[in-house]
């Protein structure tokens, strides 16, 4: 029996109940208790999203707003506050403001802050697909021709997820390009349409993850060519190419597997490192470059010196990825704001956010390389993160640097393969629309649920157009 309370000192059992009350001062404590209510609802409900948002602008200093830095020991931040050691006066010092892990939140409330035209933020870190309604709306300036430093040891596909209507409005701070992580004993696949089978893991949560793999999926499976760059499909290639692509995969997922318990359980990118990492079915597994640290680093995937794991450029196209560096339009600082771009995006700093990292690096450059067709390159062997930075830096949280030069150097070769055979996601102005309303369609699909040809392709060509739509 729970223990019963005394009652209150001065109280008596029953007061409320057996005193009558006016029925103007009731309507009156109703309503100030409403109110109240209101007030502790909204200070938990309706506080605004950007907590970390400085006052006045800002004040003197920089601040760089984006998504929240995956990469092994924080090296954006470490970039950052090099950045801030090596201004000594001549700059503003920065920060860095990680607004949220998802993607569609770092998307939503970057826009809102752009929207307000607040001039709290001078730099913008974005989805590469952002950068064209970005730019479009008016949120980020544009880049000069003397803004970009080197402009042809950019990757093209790099540089290209920075314009819009043939001009430069960002410059690419990383690239994502699609890699196969596979456990030593598995097969990987040795042709497009083997890719993927049932064996694999994905990203198919109903996010940013689920649209890139199934575009993948449509690439590969009849449908090259349909939805990527700027040029819009038409409804009989949505149609009869992609639907029939996504069909296919679908017919994979229901014969079980890895690929079937992604979809289920809406896999995103940590959870499929840990399905891999704990030796999932057959050890097979499509992620992004920085995936390739966590790894190294898990002592399930190591025996002593050697990884239990290889990995591979996908054998067909995969999508483009990455993020773009833009300096926003109210910034009050655009000078520095610039400078500091082309800090980040310099062939030091990208070295760094490759071998401490993980994330693929913008310069041919930072690959040792020169410019020119990416198809074959010969990658160098590359140093550690150690022999870049002191190993007490770079190891602050005690990781071992397992990614010795020559694994440096396959990872490379990889990234170099993937991003020869990579392909832009659709650049529209709309593109959140259209990415909401063709994961939501295609996770229909590929969960064998009933959807016509015509309604897919119509619902898809409609958010292509920023109205919204759905299967």
């Amino acid at each position: 029996m729970p223990n019963q309370q005394p009652p209150m000192p001065g109280r008596r059992r029953g007061f409320l109940t057996r005193t009558k009350t006016h029925p103007l001062i009731a309507l009156i404590c109703a309503i100030a208790g409403a109110l109240a209510l209101l007030a502790v609802v909204g200070a938990f409900t309706f506080r605004p999203f950007y907590d970390g948002l400085p006052e006045s602008c800002g004040g003197e200093d920089l601040t760089v707003a984006g998504g929240n830095d995956v990469s092994l020991n924080n090296q954006r931040r470490a970039l950052v506050e090099t950045w801030n050691q090596q201004a000594r006066g001549d700059h503003r010092p920065a920060r860095l403001i990680e607004v949220s892990p998802s993607s569609d939140l770092q998307y939503s409330q970057l826009k809102a802050a752009a929207e307000s035209k607040s001039c709290a933020y001078d730099v913008f870190i974005l989805d590469a697909p952002w950068t064209a309604e970005f730019a479009r709306d008016g949120y980020i300036k544009e880049l000069g021709h003397g803004d970009v430093d080197s402009p042809d040891d950019f990757f093209p596909p790099g540089l290209q997820m920075g314009a819009y209507q043939g001009r430069q409005y960002a410059l690419p701070f990383n690239l994502d390009v699609g890699l196969l992580y596979y456990r030593s004993g598995a097969q990987p696949p040795s042709s497009p349409s083997a890719w993927p089978d049932s064996r694999y893991i994905a990203q198919l949560g109903d996010y940013e993850g689920l649209t890139v793999n199934a575009l993948e999926y449509a690439w590969n499976h009849g449908a090259a060519g349909v939805l990527t760059g700027d040029t819009e499909p038409s409804r009989a290639a949505l149609a009869t190419k992609v639907y029939p692509a996504l069909k296919a995969v679908a017919a994979r997922i229901a014969q079980g597997g890895s690929l079937q318990t992604s979809l289920m359980r809406g896999y995103q990118e940590q959870d499929s490192i840990q399905a891999f990492a704990r030796g999932a079915d057959d050890g097979l597994m499509r992620h992004w470059p920085y995936a390739y640290r966590d790894l190294a680093n898990d002592p399930k995937l190591r025996d002593g010196a050697n990884l239990r794991f290889n990995v591979i450029a996908p054998p067909g196209a995969n999508a483009l990825g990455g993020q773009t560096l833009a300096i926003s339009a109210h910034s009050r600082h655009e000078k520095d704001a610039l400078a500091l771009i082309q800090h980040l995006t310099s062939t030091a700093s990208q070295q760094r956010l490759f071998s401490c990292g993980g994330f693929a690096p913008t310069r041919f450059s930072a690959f040792g390389l020169k410019p020119g067709p990416l198809r074959d390159a010969a990658v160098p062997s590359l140093p550690t993160c150690s022999q870049l930075r002191s190993a007490e830096r770079d190891n602050a949280n005690g990781e071992p640097d397992n990614a010795t030069p020559q694994r440096l150097s396959d990872l490379a070769k990889a990234i170099v393969a993937s991003l020869d055979r990579a392909r832009p996601r659709p650049v529209t102005d709309h593109y959140e629309t259209f990415s909401a309303t063709f994961r939501g369609c295609a996770r229909k699909i590929l969960s064998g649920a009933s959807v016509a040809p015509d309604t897919f392709a119509h619902a898809v060509q409609d958010a292509l157009k920023g109205k919204s739509a759905s299967c």
